[in-house]
């Protein structure tokens, strides 16, 4: 059977704590559990991990590195403010469907973070991220529509990130994709009162 490197197996680790959690919950992810859902001897665990809080330290890492990349194009500034605003959060919204156990994952990873001492700075680094999103956003629309803001730009992307959170978080809930969709519209519309000539 051929040798797993070191980096391939840590990844192999953390889809599988990924899929646990997103399927079972935080109380089955033990290393016994993931290392069986990665198809992996135990022992590999604590070759690649000093522990779970690593792990889980890293399953963020990972995930706000995935979303970063795939939001980093995300942003699309049409003839207005307003409509760029809907058309980049309708693209934020997309991702939302296309993989809707990452962000019921991440968001039980933020409540599991902030209660466990051995994974502080966790979700910090997860909202950080968020929020440069957020403000990298804003900056590219307003320099695309030639507006600038009546706001600091990170009060506003603090706002854009608790509406998205909202948002997202009744959807996993109810799964009514009109009213979450309606609702990033009209904050669109909200957001875009902000900005000047």
């Amino acid at each position: 059977m051929p040798r797993v490197a070191a980096a391939d197996r840590r990844r192999q680790l953390v889809d599988a704590a990924y899929r646990v959690i997103g399927q079972e919950g935080f109380a089955a992810a033990t290393t016994r559990r993931v290392c069986a859902e990665a198809g992996a001897p135990l022992a590999a665990f604590h070759y690649c991990f000093a522990s779970k809080a690593e792990l889980l330290g890293e399953l963020t890492d990972q995930a706000m590195r995935e979303l970063e990349a795939a939001r980093a194009g995300g942003v699309i500034v049409r003839g207005t403010v307003g409509e760029s605003l809907r058309a980049s959060l309708r693209g934020y919204w997309d991702t939302v469907e296309e993989d809707p156990n990452r962000e019921s994952v991440l968001m039980a990873l933020t409540q599991h973070a902030l209660g466990d001492p051995a994974l502080a700075g966790v979700a910090q680094r997860q909202y950080a991220a968020y929020h440069r999103t957020a403000e990298n956003t804003l900056a590219e629309i307003g320099a695309g529509c030639a507006v600038r803001w009546a706001l600091p730009v990170d009060a506003l992307a603090r706002m854009l990130v608790v509406v998205t959170d909202g948002v997202t978080l009744a959807w996993l809930v109810d799964r009514d994709t009109a009213a979450a969709t309606a609702a990033l519209d009209a904050f669109a519309d909200v957001l875009a009162t902000y900005s000047r000539p």
